[in-house]
């Protein structure tokens, strides 16, 4: 069933677990997103980024994204992720998205401020949710990049902790803008990890501290241990982005399937093992976000 962002999370903040967000640019990851959901019995955010644009377009994908919750057996809440032109996220607003992260983090605080707040105002007046976010995050994503609100020039002398989120200034934000959901930074990174992650729950529970009225977001859940998540998610993260892990997963066994046939290989095939890969991919990350023993 096709729900609002912020009563999936005032679920998860009364359940103590946190919601999957997972992007969607391509038949086949919707289709697994949608079946792990519905086989977890879990609620869950199929999202589409601006940066997925090159790969398949808003007006086309939108509308299969918003079938596919609507006929969904959980509640699935569909989600603009990094929306960061007014163009963009307009376009999903009229074609019945649910939410949108509203990206200006790029922007000095005063001018995300005061985007973001104006945003806000016109998406609640529509019954959309905002997710936001403060400062850029690093990201370890080859051919990713986008020109506002991804740090795609991340290196090794850089300290990760420079990016990490700042408790009063989250608090001021949250306050002054009335988003409902709000990316922090402490310790995660877009897509692939080259050293194994190291979460400051101390700095997030000081955010939480700060953010009392609003669900806080941790992007870049791929590679971060079970341990750590269920640590995050009882200090306050309520939902989990998740995305390269999964996508990546198919290609090595593809490879391998390829390579040891002699017969011709018909792309659907491909597709449908993609699909399963992807699929048992994201029904191990709902476990582990549902946050149980």
């Amino acid at each position: 069933m096709l729900v609002n962002f912020a009563d999936i999370l005032k679920d998860a903040e009364k359940g103590n677990y946190a919601v999957g967000g997972f992007n969607t640019p391509t038949l086949e990851t919707l289709k697994a997103v949608i079946d792990a959901a519905q086989e977890m019995n879990s609620p869950v955010m199929i999202n589409h980024a601006e940066g997925d644009q090159c790969v398949v377009d808003i007006d086309v994908i939108g509308p299969l994204m918003i079938e596919y919750a609507k006929k969904a057996t959980v509640p699935v809440a569909v989600h603009v992720d990094h929306g960061l032109t007014d163009d963009f996220v307009l376009r999903a607003v009229r074609a019945g998205f649910t939410s949108i992260m509203y990206d200006m983090s790029a922007y000095d605080f005063e001018t995300n401020v005061e985007k973001t707040s104006k945003f806000v105002k016109i998406a609640h007046s529509m019954g959309v949710s905002v997710e936001a976010m403060i400062n850029e995050m690093p990201a370890n994503m080859p051919g990713k990049g986008m020109t506002i609100g991804w740090n795609t020039e991340r290196t090794d002398d850089i300290p990760l902790s420079e990016f990490f989120t700042r408790p009063g200034e989250a608090g001021e934000f949250c306050e002054r803008t009335g988003v409902d959901a709000l990316t922090v930074s402490f310790g995660t990174v877009h897509g692939k990890y080259v050293a194994k992650p190291v979460l400051d729950i101390q700095r997030l529970t000081e955010i939480k501290a700060k953010t009392p009225n609003t669900s806080l977001v941790m992007h870049g859940g791929s590679g971060v241990d079970a341990n750590q998540v269920r640590d995050a998610i009882s200090h306050g993260v309520k939902k989990i982005n998740y995305y390269t892990a999964m996508t990546t997963a198919p290609a090595p066994e593809i490879l391998k399937t390829i390579e040891g046939s002699k017969d011709p290989i018909y792309f659907e095939n491909i597709a449908q093992m993609g699909y399963e890969i992807m699929k048992e991919k994201c029904m191990e990350a709902i476990k582990v976000f549902l946050n149980k023993d």
